[in-house]
């Protein structure tokens, strides 16, 4: 069972998928796949770069910051990003979860389709003013650079709608720590 976890930027959602990870589900991160795909030798990066040129390449990796300033600015050049890279991360995402339960964290996952892919769908959510804090404090990028993220993706009231479970994780750590343990309760009800 594949269940998509999302949110907008710094909501929370790789905290929540730690929390299911320790009651026994597994962990695909499509954050981290993204960035294997760019690795130097990787079909990805070598996309990227007849894409978008070499000039984000330094000492043959991709200066990520750099290459996110650019490409964050125009909407085009985002879609064509998402374009050249969704499938390389969808099939890697497919292979790293065929059994089992797993918890698929996917930050676009309803604005690139990968819904379509999972069993269910969870929304993590906080305070918009919480996850830009968050955000500010974990990736050392400013308030602009996360606000130029975010236009991007689907507004959080739309993607709450589109959720079969949605996950508040914008009080404690035990309140959030309890709505995991009911949805994977019935998780593993419905898997049994």
């Amino acid at each position: 069972m594949r269940v998509g976890v999302t949110g907008i930027f710094a909501s929370g959602k790789g905290t929540v998928c730690s929390m299911f990870e320790k009651l026994g589900a597994g962990i695909v991160d499509t954050d981290i796949i993204a960035r294997e795909i760019m690795e130097p030798g990787h079909e990805g990066l070598a996309a990227i770069i007849n894409e978008f040129g070499d000039s984000f390449i330094i000492n043959g990796r991709l200066d990520r910051r750099a290459f996110a300033g650019h490409v964050f600015k125009d909407s085009g050049k985002v879609a064509r990003l998402n374009e050249i890279t969704h499938p390389f991360i969808e099939r890697l995402t497919l292979e790293r979860s065929k059994s089992g339960i797993f918890m698929i964290n996917v930050p676009l996952l309803f604005e690139t389709g990968f819904d379509k892919i999972m069993d269910l769908n969870i929304v993590v959510f906080s305070e918009r003013s919480q996850a830009i804090e968050r955000g500010i404090l974990r990736d050392n990028i400013s308030e602009n650079e996360i606000e130029a993220r975010l236009k991007y993706q689907i507004p959080l009231n739309e993607k709450k709608q589109f959720a079969d479970y949605v996950i508040d994780n914008s009080g404690s750590l035990e309140n959030t720590q309890r709505q995991v343990a009911e949805i994977w309760n019935i998780l593993m009800k419905n898997w049994e």
